[in-house]
């Protein structure tokens, strides 16, 4: 019987001779970042596809190749692609970010994972990356889901970020209470306009154009929806429609403007929980143009919170997280509406979307469903 040394020795040797057993040399397709984005990004103009070779047997300690399955589009992406960003700067040339799951194809001697593992986290936009297994984790499969509600529903910077905003951020929403939700057809958006429908309250969705409004309230059943494209009635004014008696629990997405409109309608003990502010992430944020709520004081006057977060401050909280989504899931109470781009040459245009008003719910890129 060989000793726990040996053994662990053995599967070093294993792992190291499935790789070598692997494609001698694979090609990579990524994209790059050319130039920082002038306001709005710009698929044409700030990224570009190229194309490497790499050999899997090169891999070193524990560095993984992962063949990637599916990339998440996320607004925090295009924060990164400036100068001074607070998630990290991505260098000009280098890979744009993206969070994805995919399998493990070829292993260094180190590595935790074995080949055929399917793996998630930070992989960047391309079809093969070479990541360090101690940042990676193993894929989270849940029952009765996709593969894909790894990076939605039961995601971090998607379902988590919904479900840490509405329970855990500000006192939760409350039986009677009126909810507004800005991005409310976005990822994060239509799953806390669920979450925050869930609690008894009556919720309220902003989002941009007739379509999208048509499916908070048809497909998400939420008590209205507020076009901020409208171009017959004001924001304002359908603000004053359809909250009369004031709103009590703001979920903000978008920042800017709305928020300012938002802000002049909150109740008494009122909770603002700031998520994420998308309407400044093209060319405002890291400028020091970020556009500000004026009406802030009536948080003064009313007696009202404004807090915001990042689902990272609240990381211990997760595993309580997918257990309540899975039970509102399992009960009917909460879904997510998924939008798929094919292929990694869609990806820049997929982000783009992001910005664009493109999709509803959560955009992915699929880039090898063969797997």
């Amino acid at each position: 019987m060989c000793s726990p040394d040996q053994l662990q020795q053995q599967q070093k040797q294993e792992q190291q001779q499935q790789s070598k057993d692997a494609t001698t040399v694979v090609t990579n397709e990524k994209w790059v970042l050319t130039k920082r984005p002038n306001g709005m990004f710009s698929p044409e103009n700030d990224v570009q596809l190229k194309s490497e070779t790499i050999t899997p047997s090169n891999l070193e300690g524990d560095e993984i190749l992962v063949q990637s399955t599916v990339l998440s589009c996320d607004a925090f992406i295009r924060t990164m692609l400036d100068e001074e960003a607070y998630h990290g700067v991505v260098p000009i040339g280098g890979t744009l970010p993206a969070l994805g799951y995919g399998r493990v194809t070829a292993a260094g001697p180190d590595a935790k994972f074995k080949v055929g593992t399917m793996v998630s986290g930070m992989i960047g936009a391309q079809t093969f990356a070479t990541v360090k297994s101690s940042e990676a984790f193993r894929m989270m499969t849940f029952p009765f889901m996709s593969p894909t509600a790894s990076l939605g529903l039961m995601g971090l910077t998607s379902g988590l970020t919904a479900y840490t905003g509405v329970f855990y951020v500000c006192k939760r929403p409350r039986r009677g209470e009126t909810v507004v939700v800005t991005g409310a057809a976005g990822a994060v958006g239509s799953i806390a306009s669920q979450l925050a429908k869930s609690t008894g309250a009556r919720v309220i969705g902003v989002a941009g154009g007739a379509r999208k409004c048509s499916y908070l309230v048809d497909d998400l059943s939420l008590d209205g929806a507020i076009n901020y494209k409208d171009a017959d009635k004001s924001l304002d004014d359908q603000i004053e429609d359809l909250c009369p008696n004031g709103i009590d629990f703001i979920y903000d997405n978008v920042g800017g403007s709305i928020l300012d409109s938002l802000l002049s309608k909150i109740n008494p003990s009122g909770r603002v929980v700031i998520c994420g502010a998308v309407s400044q992430y093209s060319g405002n944020l890291n400028k020091g143009k970020v556009e500000g709520p004026s009406n802030y004081l009536k948080l003064a006057e009313r007696g009202a919170e404004m807090k915001g977060f990042n689902v990272m401050q609240y990381i211990y909280k997760v595993p309580f997280a997918l257990c309540g989504m899975f039970y509102l899931y399992m009960r009917g109470k909460v879904e997510v509406t998924e939008h798929i781009e094919e292929g990694i040459k869609s990806f820049p245009f997929a982000l783009q979307k992001m910005f664009t008003g493109g999709h509803i719910g959560k955009l992915l890129v699929e880039v090898n469903g063969s797997q």
